[in-house]
């Protein structure tokens, strides 16, 4: 079978599905594709299920309770669907599911994130797309039978019943409130994330196969339900947009701008595109703040990405320049001309910036944080963090906390 049209099927599957789909030639990868930009990839521990199966076309289940669908295209090459939603929330199995990923302390809360971002299909869909896919492929009807299913430990059998199995569908009425409100939440963190890191080429890809999002039950509406929504998300992303750096004023005059049009709208799909839109719009203000496009700044972004990639490292200047070849001195006279900011003190803003985040969406403690991010001392830390933000760590996240 030609590569390139097994890779074309991959990349309309995970649109399709919004989950992760790969191609491997026995245990080499061929391609792979999540709209969540997953990387490692989660399956990499669970591989050998899958290759050592001698199974044509199936589903396995992981500890964390989430599914993998793979389907043989000829001896070898095989194409795999996944991973679903986990449904285990914490405990071991999901420590040593990024323990074998070796993901960094620091990356754990995204990872974990985007892992619950996955969709949740039931094992009956799964299967049924197994079909589909192999009587397409295979060029005859493929029984529903062949398809073998690997049942995870009887101590996390209950768990999938409850969450998977049955005659149970993949939307928002059959997957519960709870389950509903947890993947709209998760999504809408993934969506805040790109948008104040200026992610705007990411925030497109997902944006492009958007799942469902719970956008409450106040009104039997559904226009004027996605229309209260999609004000609630706009000042929401507006403040995301802020913390990236975006005027304060200039943020809500979007949001406003956005919210008038949305006024005049009367069908979801038009609604639900010009939401998209705002997101993207947030997010390209971001981008072009933290990273400018013009050659003239092409210095500028080259310090940006270095300072991104490295937020969580000691960064020293003199290594720093000495990286991207310039001498210290000019590097900071230069930086401080073209971005009318010291290096320095925009060194501390980003890490004060990422801080935030870790404040608001994490349990770490205010030693942990100062460690992760290469401050000297908690004390030093917390210096730094009042001086730019007006509050104390604490204090910031107490008040993060209430507003959730």
């Amino acid at each position: 079978m030609d590569v390139e049209i097994c890779k074309a099927i991959c990349y309309s599957l995970a649109k399709a599905y919004t989950t992760g789909v790969r191609l491997y030639q026995d245990d080499t990868l061929l391609y792979y594709y999540s709209l969540y930009h997953i990387e490692p990839d989660p399956i990499g521990p669970f591989l050998h299920q899958i290759t050592d199966s001698g199974q044509q076309t199936g589903i396995i289940t992981t500890p964390l309770c989430q599914f993998y669908a793979f389907l043989t295209l000829e001896p070898g090459l095989r194409l795999i669907i996944g991973p679903t939603r986990a449904v285990k929330d914490e405990g071991q199995e999901l420590d040593e599911l990024l323990a074998a990923l070796q993901i960094e302390q620091n990356e754990r809360e995204n990872y974990i994130r985007w892992l619950y971002s996955a969709p949740l299909i039931n094992i009956n869909r799964l299967t049924w797309l197994l079909v589909s896919l192999a009587t397409v492929l295979y060029g005859y009807a493929f029984p529903v039978e062949e398809v073998w299913i690997e049942e995870p430990p009887e101590s996390s059998w209950q768990s999938v019943q409850t969450e998977y199995i049955g005659s149970r569908q993949n939307n928002m009425e059959d997957m519960g409130i709870s389950q509903a409100i947890r993947q709209s939440l998760s999504w809408e963190q993934l969506v805040a994330f790109y948008i104040e890191a200026g992610k705007t080429k990411q925030l497109r890809e997902m944006l492009s196969a958007q799942p469902k999002v719970y956008t409450g039950n106040i009104s039997g509406d559904g226009v004027r339900q996605m229309r209260n929504w999609g004000i609630g998300i706009t000042y929401s992303m507006s403040k995301v947009a802020i913390r990236g750096g975006l005027d304060p004023q200039q943020a809500f005059l979007t949001a406003d701008s956005f919210i008038r049009k949305m006024e005049f709208l009367r069908d979801v799909p038009t609604l639900v595109r010009l939401i998209q839109e705002m997101m993207v719009d947030f997010s390209e203000q971001v981008e072009k703040l933290q990273c400018p496009a013009d050659d003239e700044n092409h210095f500028c972004r080259m310090c940006i990405q270095y300072i991104s990639h490295n937020i969580f490292s000691s960064i020293r200047l003199e290594n720093m320049a000495k990286e991207l070849g310039y001498s210290r001195p000019y590097m900071c006279s230069r930086f401080k001309q073209d971005m009318g900011i010291s290096l320095a003190k925009y060194i501390q803003q980003k890490k004060v910036e990422e801080a935030r985040r870790l404040l608001q969406f994490s349990d770490y403690n205010l030693s942990e944080i100062a460690s992760m991010l290469n401050f000297s001392s908690q004390s030093h830390f917390q210096t730094v963090f009042k001086k730019i933000t007006g509050d104390t760590p604490m204090a910031y996240r107490r008040q993060m906390r209430t507003i959730k």
